[in-house]
């Protein structure tokens, strides 16, 4: 459909003039004789030269490459992608967790066991809470990857504590979900660098405005603290990031990162206690693998109390 000006244009020289009508006679004898006007082939030419660009763009747009994963839809594509997966056990003997002191709100919070969640060891010297999160930019995202994921993150106050200790959320996909359990307010406070800040208070439950909503709109380079006014034991982290590529190490020390395009990709390491979790072969927390189809397995990686300044 051609533009409104050049319909107006088109029409309005078919309705005729006596200044075309003599220049379409003119036009229909000088074909009749064999001969063609200058112009007329100057318009071909100008039309087939075009054409032919057009066609040598579309060629040369077909021919670049695409990244694999952005050309196929996850259903279809899922066995080209790669997996990251490894496991953090502790050597030793962990520490016993040190118990916090609770002096607000004691009525309900008095009757709890809280314990400090800095050190977290799983009976068979799992290591939990490791973060594992990638640090290359501009890693491509298969489509269709955002459906597999919930629409929400959640922290729930409950029994005096933040629970999950430790979160990561995709944040361009998911929102930040929190929830008052305990029947005494609550307060959720954190301060992402570059975001805007929060200072949520939420009522007793049961009852009304006892949850809220929260979206980041920033990637952080590291998790973000997660603190209560009211009760300063109260502690948890979560990491926002514009990607899916991150995954935070379970009670049995294992980490999972799926989806992984192929390709050399570096990732980071954290934990609370030290920040960027230095190890060996792994400086300042970071390292390269190659992802290829399939699993890719780092292994058994060994953390001794040093590296996590246990003393």
């Amino acid at each position: 459909m051609l533009p409104n000006c050049h319909r107006g244009g088109f029409n309005k020289g078919r309705g005729g003039t006596v200044k075309g009508d003599a220049m379409r006679n003119e036009l229909r004898q000088t074909r009749s004789k064999g001969v063609h006007p200058a112009g007329h082939f100057i318009s071909r030419s100008r039309h087939r030269r075009e054409f032919l660009k057009k066609l040598a763009a579309l060629g040369t747009l077909l021919s670049v490459p695409r990244p694999l994963v952005s050309s196929t839809l996850l259903g279809e594509g899922a066995g080209q992608l790669g997996e990251l997966t490894g496991r953090f056990i502790y050597v030793g003997t962990p520490p016993e967790r040190k118990k916090l002191k609770v002096d607000k709100d004691v009525d309900c919070c008095g009757k709890y066991d809280i314990r400090d969640e800095s050190l977290m060891v799983g009976p068979d010297g799992g290591l939990a809470n490791v973060y594992v999160y990638l640090r290359s930019r501009g890693v491509p995202i298969p489509p269709g990857l955002a459906e597999k994921f919930p629409k929400r993150v959640t922290l729930d106050n409950r029994d005096c504590i933040f629970k999950p200790h430790c979160l990561a959320i995709w944040y361009t996909v998911q929102e930040f979900y929190i929830v008052n359990s305990d029947p005494i307010a609550q307060n959720v406070a954190f301060t992402p660098l570059g975001d805007l800040p929060a200072n949520i208070i939420l009522a007793p439950a049961p009852g009304e405005k006892t949850d809220a909503t929260w979206r980041f709109h920033r990637s952080q380079t590291e998790p973000v603290h997660i603190v209560c006014n009211y009760h300063p034991w109260e502690s948890a982290y979560i990491l926002p990031r514009d990607n899916p590529y991150f995954a935070i190490s379970g009670s049995d020390g294992t980490f999972h990162i799926p989806y992984l395009p192929p390709g050399e990709w570096e990732f980071q390491l954290w934990q609370e206690r030290v920040r960027q979790f230095e190890l060996p072969g792994y400086p300042r927390g970071r390292f390269t693998v190659t992802i290829k189809p399939g699993l890719n397995d780092l292994g058994t990686i060994r953390v001794s109390p040093a590296s996590l300044r246990v003393t």
